[in-house]
């Protein structure tokens, strides 16, 4: 039970990023910057905006840098 408590302490320290109009915008201008689908676009201006220089994915190009946002692929 104490690991479960820690773990959900642990997940109240996120910062939740919430999609407004601005960020809906800015992910388009992304989209159509690096070519991009929508989604993706939205989870890169995600990332920069909560100050994220790294994020891990397999859909994006590794090692590709967005903005400030680099990715990494986590399998390779």
């Amino acid at each position: 039970m104490e690991e479960v408590r820690q773990l959900i302490h642990d997940y109240l320290s996120w910062e939740i990023v919430v999609n407004d109009p601005a960020s809906v915008l800015a992910a388009l201008e992304i989209e159509t910057r690096y070519h991009t689908s929508f989604w993706d676009a939205l989870i890169l201006q995600a990332a920069e905006s909560s100050g994220a220089t790294v994020l891990y994915s397999e859909d994006l190009a590794a090692s590709q840098k967005y903005g400030a946002v680099q990715v990494v692929n986590p399998l390779a």
